[in-house]
């Protein structure tokens, strides 16, 4: 008995038809830049009213509360991992600069965090490491608000320096929202709109 062979045309359409569904299928749907970015815009206001306005003598116990988030979005990778049908490569890329994002962070508060009342000073250096990977990611996907949200980031970076430290969180805040929160919204939409 003969198996029933694809003509080449046929073959074809099936090729053109994965690829083209490869193509229009959005995996990134924005989740983690929208939790990062209200978290640490909850911070970094957090952090000037505890500073600036309520004169608290540490205010930056307040990014602990960060750590919560660390717990979700590790439950939540896992649960994407799971259930996630295609990994592509731009996935793969992607995961690779926040990972390199994160040890850097870590590494540099470490290194940083040992000098009294750096992290009244520190927020030029977050500011500039958070552009890295916000514009790798906007480029890898293609995606210009996550671009221009890691120049923002840079700019803002710049800008630090003419701005009292007391200023510099709110300058955070400038920053998630134009690299973080508003593209996540925007990819958001763009996944349901593509993956409905």
């Amino acid at each position: 008995m003969q198996e029933s062979q694809l003509t080449k045309e046929e073959s074809l359409a099936v090729i053109q038809s994965m690829i083209l569904k490869a193509k229009n299928h959005i995996s990134e749907n924005g989740q983690l830049y929208l939790l990062w970015g209200w978290v640490i815009l909850f911070c970094s206001l957090g952090f000037f009213v505890l500073d600036t306005i309520l004169h608290y003598d540490k205010p930056q116990l307040i990014w602990m509360t960060s750590w919560l988030a660390v717990i979700y979005m590790l439950f939540y990778l896992r649960k994407e991992g799971r259930n996630r049908v295609v990994r592509t490569y731009a996935n793969e890329l992607i995961g690779y600069v926040w990972i390199t994002f994160v040890v850097m962070m870590f590494l540099g508060g470490l290194i940083v965090g040992r000098i009294p009342e750096f992290y009244l000073y520190n927020y030029p250096f977050v500011l500039l490491f958070y552009g890295v990977p916000t514009f790798l990611s906007g480029t890898i996907l293609k995606f210009r608000p996550l671009i221009y949200g890691g120049i923002i980031c840079w700019a803002l970076s710049i800008l630090s320096n003419f701005v009292n430290f007391h200023y510099h969180s709110l300058l955070i805040s400038v920053a998630v929202i134009c690299a973080w929160i508003i593209p996540g919204y925007m990819l958001k939409a763009k996944f349901k709109q593509a993956n409905s």
